[in-house]
């Protein structure tokens, strides 16, 4: 396993000043309509009763290679990843559920019965009839310092472009015939034989230093979209589903990125920080009403997030951190709760809110992040006062805040009422903060993220709009942290106990 020996000498600038820097032509942005070239899974459940299913879609009449990777609930850790070579207009499709590793100790898994080509060969099932099923345990918790096996059946998926597959002996060997790839040897030949080679950043050890050397990626083009995709958390007793679909991230990289998942220097490439636009657009109304685009540019970091993050396992993982950041970023986030007791409904929700940018830097300080109630609201409207709602258990941050210390954080919703059932949660996450709303059974809440910015990145911005010079560091759309996530509400929609329903809402954010 990799160790470092020392901080990188400048690792900060490798991964992009070596290759040269997109132009403002590219920014990275949400796309609506739900492709990308990133794919942002915000939460998976694999204890015991859950099954999570990912779909993945290639949209495009490119074969495409995609690195997939899975991150465990606590620090984001990468507990499992390699790649998937997609041909035209094909599906991959996996499932993350329980396993018991060689100790009997419950762990998450990723299953596929799914045949698309893979490297490594074992990812994937390979039955032609697909009765057979690849099942691969996601580990971490013999690996990393202050990892749980439990922490690995929670956690997030990331699903990243590394570009379109030029080479005409994979493009055929992996294009399916009657539903069955080709030859997927050809991926494993096309490495061996340099046809693919890793890039455009390769490291070499010397004197205990890290030293970047930039290559010219062979066998793939730039990524271009056109990627998007599914995911369900089901609980399996109950009968109950929560669909929750990725975030689209566009134009994050204008330049292949090809990494094998078995080196030790290359393992966590390419990265959400890894692209090489600096550039980032969001859309957000100005004082007239009006919307502007705000195109910002960004700096580098001073140096790798995870190279600096104190653990001497984790390889580099790029230095452009801000500008999928800038996308993701909220100040606030505002969604809908029911726990309605009453009438058999049996109500139950909690949210899940993910941090995906913290492991390069952003916010990863030991006490981050806070997060204040900023109200509660029943469904006429009506406000609870502070004093009658708040997180548990307490603790030691300023009043009315609280710390979301883990990379997935679980906030469960409870109520005060006589009727209601509190020996269950939705998702049955083994680390969750109670919200108590007393007997605001049903409605919504805002929650904000105060003291938080990414000015430190900040360089400059033009807005498209009444007022191009409107926006600066200190700007209301730089203020928050990087998130994703959602509510997920269940009940009964009558005394029946078969009749559960679940819905999965995805967060709200106001950038006035």
């Amino acid at each position: 396993m990799f160790k470092k020996k020392r901080m990188a000498l400048g690792v900060a600038t490798s991964l992009l000043g070596a290759v040269g820097v997109a132009t403002t032509a590219q920014a990275v942005q949400i796309n609506p309509d739900g492709t990308g070239q990133v794919l942002l899974f915000p939460y998976f459940n694999a204890h015991p009763g859950y099954v999570t299913n990912i779909n993945l879609v290639n949209s495009t009449d490119e074969t495409k290679a995609v690195k997939i990777r899975f991150r465990e609930g606590k620090s984001s850790y990468d507990i499992l990843d390699f790649n998937i070579y997609m041909s035209p207009q094909d599906v991959w499709a996996g499932n993350i559920r329980m396993a018991e590793d060689n100790d009997s100790t419950q762990v998450g898994s990723i299953n596929t019965r799914d045949l698309s080509c893979t490297l490594p060969k074992k990812a994937a099932a390979t039955c032609a009839d697909e009765e057979c099923e690849s099942s691969t345990k996601f580990f971490g918790q013999d690996v990393y310092e202050g990892i749980e096996a439990a922490d690995t059946l929670e956690g997030y998926v990331e699903v990243i472009e590394m570009g379109v597959v030029t080479d005409s002996s994979v493009q055929n060997g992996v294009l399916h015939t009657n539903g069955v790839p080709n030859n997927c040897d050809v991926i494993e030949q096309a490495w061996n034989s340099g046809n693919f080679n890793e890039g455009p950043v390769t490291y070499d050890l010397q004197n205990d230093q890290y030293v970047a050397t930039p290559t010219t990626v062979r066998g793939l083009s730039a990524p271009t979209g056109g990627l998007f995709g599914s995911s369900a958390v089901l609980n399996v007793e109950e009968g109950t589903a929560f669909a929750i679909d990725p975030v689209a991230i566009e134009n994050y990289s204008t330049q292949a990125q090809h990494y094998r998942s078995d080196q030790d220097y290359t393992f966590l490439l390419p990265s959400l920080a890894s692209g090489d636009v600096q550039v980032s657009n969001v859309r957000v109304k100005n004082s007239k009403g009006l919307t502007d685009m705000v195109e910002t540019n960004w700096a580098l970091t001073s140096e790798d997030g995870c190279i600096a993050d104190g653990d001497n396992l984790t390889p580099p993982c790029g230095s452009n951190p801000y500008p999928v950041s800038h996308v993701l970023l909220a100040s606030n986030i505002m969604n809908e709760y029911f726990l309605d007791p009453s009438g058999g409904y049996d109500g139950h929700t909690d949210w899940v809110v993910t941090f995906p940018m913290k492991k390069h830097g952003i916010f990863a300080t030991e006490n981050d992040v806070s997060v204040s109630v900023a109200g509660v609201y029943d469904r006429e409207e009506t406000r609870a006062e502070s004093e009658h709602f708040g997180f548990s258990p307490v603790l030691p941050v300023p009043e009315e805040e609280t710390i979301l210390s883990r990379e997935v954080n679980v906030i469960s919703f409870s109520s005060s009422d006589s009727d209601y059932d509190a020996s269950r949660t939705v998702l049955s996450s083994h680390v969750e903060l109670d919200l108590n709303v007393s007997d605001f059974v049903s409605g919504w809440a805002r929650m904000n993220f105060t003291d938080y910015g990414l000015s430190e990145g900040f360089v400059d911005a033009m807005a498209y709009g009444s007022d191009p010079d409107a926006y600066d560091e200190n700007s209301r759309i730089y203020q928050g942290v990087p998130l994703i996530g959602f509510a997920a509400l269940e009940g009964n929609v009558s005394e029946n106990p078969n009749a559960r329903f679940g819905d999965a809402i995805p967060h709200r954010i106001d950038r006035r």
